[in-house]
């Protein structure tokens, strides 16, 4: 039985939303080269999408663990309860 690779699951945080999207959730072996693939606009679709039409994003959150506690993470369906950022703009009322 083949085991899952440890890795790092990762959330962006968008300077603002794009269309429903406020944030990424995403895993990586190698952190450093998946921020880079998003930054060149190679990662994922939605983050091409979001550079394309000129809204950032910065990496809030990092977790080591594998695609199973992504998966876990990306079923609660609300990442900004585990955005700081987000956690932050809500303390002030934004």
């Amino acid at each position: 039985m083949a085991t899952q690779s440890e890795g790092t699951v990762y959330l962006l945080h968008f300077s603002e939303p794009y269309k429903h999207a406020r944030h990424y959730l995403g895993w990586s072996t190698n952190l450093d080269k998946r921020l880079d693939s998003h930054r060149k606009g190679r990662g994922s679709r939605l983050v091409q999408v979001i550079r394309k039409v000129g809204i950032t994003w910065t990496l809030t959150r990092t977790w080591p663990g594998d695609r199973h506690f992504e998966r876990k993470l990306k079923n609660r369906k609300n990442a900004r309860f585990l955005c700081p950022e987000c956690q932050s703009l809500h303390r002030i009322g934004l």
